[in-house]
């Protein structure tokens, strides 16, 4: 099973109460394969995917997701939502492309992105990825290797190349207003170290799950940091 089966409802429980009602035209930026996208479309959004990796986007046309395969930045057109699902910490001018995505939107229209605030994460957040993946690796459900030196140095290795979470909702907040934001579970996404994209065993489902329950439960009791990042602003 593909993980978005999982992730997709948690996407869209953070989802929803940011979104507008009913048609909007959104533009998700890195659909990849359209999971997300063929979500939205089945709540009656209409929705256009765009991702610059062609497979993906022939995996996306393949779920009937209208796809584009390009860059965000050089796109054209007039949306109500132009949705960044876990790529805007990819791009390459940060402000470029959330000034080019402002330009897409009707009046009113929003900026909204998933993503996740990795240098939120501290020594017990660290251990709690690697011990999970090291748990997986063992189980014979993930191939991943859990780094042998100090965790928190490799989480940090691992992800100091893409933009921190604090400067994607600065650089947000610069191009829109009335600036939302939400923080969410995401480390039971990441303990694969692609974020979600992985393939997931069946018999792996009820193991994610406990181990977003897990980390839910860590997060109220104050022991685990809140890494997952939901935000909006309006043009």
């Amino acid at each position: 099973m593909d993980l978005s089966a999982l992730a997709v409802p948690h996407t869209l429980a953070h989802l929803k109460p940011l979104l507008p009602a009913l048609p909007a035209r959104i533009l998700e930026a890195g659909c990849g394969r359209g999971a997300l996208a063929a979500a939205l479309a089945d709540l009656g959004y209409e929705v256009t995917g765009v991702d610059r990796n062609a497979e993906m986007v022939a995996a996306a046309s393949e779920r009937g997701v209208s796809a584009i395969h390009a860059d965000v930045n050089d796109i054209s057109g007039e949306y109500d939502v132009v949705l960044f699902t876990r790529s805007l910490h990819h791009a390459e001018d940060l402000d470029a492309t959330l000034a080019h995505a402002a330009t897409l939107l009707a009046p009113n229209g929003q900026i909204i992105i998933e993503e996740f605030a990795w240098e939120r994460v501290d020594e017990a957040a660290a251990d709690f990825v690697y011990d999970n993946r090291a748990l997986l690796v063992a189980a014979g459900l993930l191939d991943a290797e859990t780094p042998a030196r100090d965790l928190l140095d490799a989480w940090i290795e691992g992800h100091n190349h893409l933009h921190r979470g604090s400067t994607m909702i600065d650089a947000l907040n610069r191009v829109g207003s009335d600036l939302t934001t939400v923080a969410t579970a995401m480390l039971w996404r990441l303990v694969d170290g692609r974020g979600g994209t992985w393939n997931v065993p069946a018999g792996a489902s009820g193991v994610l799950d406990a181990i977003r329950r897990f980390e839910e439960r860590r997060i109220a009791a104050g022991t685990l940091p809140s890494v997952g990042l939901y935000a909006s602003a309006r043009r």
